[in-house]
């Protein structure tokens, strides 16, 4: 059977039943005034109690910017030509949206938290200062865990606790985020309650990012730098012989009247003559090479690093005492109300 207080609350009553109701209501609530007060009191204690109770969390924030760099009316005349100086601009795959994902995926996320860092003095893993504040740390079966740098000799437990710890930091620690998507500034946050924790691994974490990302982009420029390094050594060399062997031919006194003799001076001038050609070549496609490895070498700035204080999280003891005065009082005034018969 539903009682007078829902009935009411759901206007089920008429107006002479709601008149009574309310009048026996008034009453109630009086003679409980101070069982109601002593509530609210208790309420207040609990929640300053919980808020000494439930660690609070720190909020370290990175804010960085990455160069968007476009192609120049210059470098479109020179591609015109067959001269490529910025590189087609083939970083497109980590702009925009899918490059806040590249925090999240899980090669940087587990190699962020196999990185030693140094913190309050001691060297440690992120991975093992993380552990203990999990839930697995208590666990029979994971809690002898300790991780360490190198992946390799990880045991299935071992990479299945670090798979956890991922999922882990990726909803529940991290997020990243493009506050303005005209512009190319990213902020990357890190919430914990260990604050020396969440501020190591936002840096090692953008920093390793940072490095993925100059490496993703300019693998091609340096890969072509590479051999065209490799090629003008080589061309050198042999530049170096064919100057060598015209200044030996060109030493030998012949006939002048039998040209045939000279047929080997002559070779030795159009070798060199040809390498001189080629090597003058490799070296501007080298320059060209250079130019275009800096141009697809993305400026990574670090606007605002983390820095201590950290930002707090959380309500603070006056609201938690608040919320604990109203939950306190309001629960008492209930009990007195559904009390109330006809």
């Amino acid at each position: 059977m539903k009682s007078l207080l829902w009935r009411f609350l759901n206007s089920e009553l008429s107006a002479e039943e709601a008149s009574a109701w309310r009048k026996k209501a008034t009453r109630a609530l009086r003679g409980q005034g101070g069982r109601i007060l002593l509530a609210a009191v208790l309420g207040a204690g609990l929640g300053a109690v919980g808020y000494g109770v439930i660690p609070r969390k720190y909020t370290a924030e990175l804010m960085l910017a990455i160069e968007d760099e476009k192609s120049t009316g210059f470098e479109n005349i020179l591609a015109q030509f067959g001269i490529d100086v910025a590189g087609s601009q083939a970083g497109g795959i980590f702009q925009g949206e899918s490059l806040i994902h590249l925090f999240k995926t899980r090669y940087l996320l587990e190699r962020t938290l196999l990185t030693e860092v140094n913190i309050e003095g001691e060297k440690v893993l992120l991975a093992n200062r993380l552990f203990p504040s999990t839930k697995w740390a208590h666990k029979r079966k994971t809690r002898e865990v300790v991780f360490s740098a190198e992946r390799s000799t990880f045991t299935p437990l071992q990479d299945s606790v670090l798979l956890l710890l991922k999922d882990h930091v990726e909803n529940k620690i991290l997020s990243a985020e493009k506050p303005d998507k005209k512009q190319s500034i990213l902020r990357v946050r890190a919430v914990h309650a260990d604050k020396q924790f969440a501020k190591a691994f936002v840096e090692t974490l953008v920093a390793n990012t940072s490095e993925f990302y100059v490496e993703s982009l300019t693998a091609k420029a340096r890969g072509n730098l590479d051999v065209l390094k490799r090629e003008a050594d080589s061309v050198e060399l042999l530049l170096s012989t064919h100057m060598l062997r015209s200044a030996v031919a060109g030493d030998v006194n012949v006939n002048p009247l039998r040209q045939t003799l000279r047929v080997n001076q002559n070779r030795a001038l159009v070798d060199l003559q040809v390498t001189v050609s080629l090597y003058g070549e490799i070296v501007k496609n080298l320059k060209l090479a250079e130019i275009s490895l800096r141009k697809q070498t993305p400026l990574i700035q670090v606007i605002d690093p983390p820095r201590f204080p950290l930002q707090k999280t959380g309500y603070e003891i006056w609201q938690w005492m608040f919320v604990g005065t109203v939950l306190g009082a309001f629960l008492m005034a209930y009990k007195s109300l559904s009390s109330i018969e006809k």
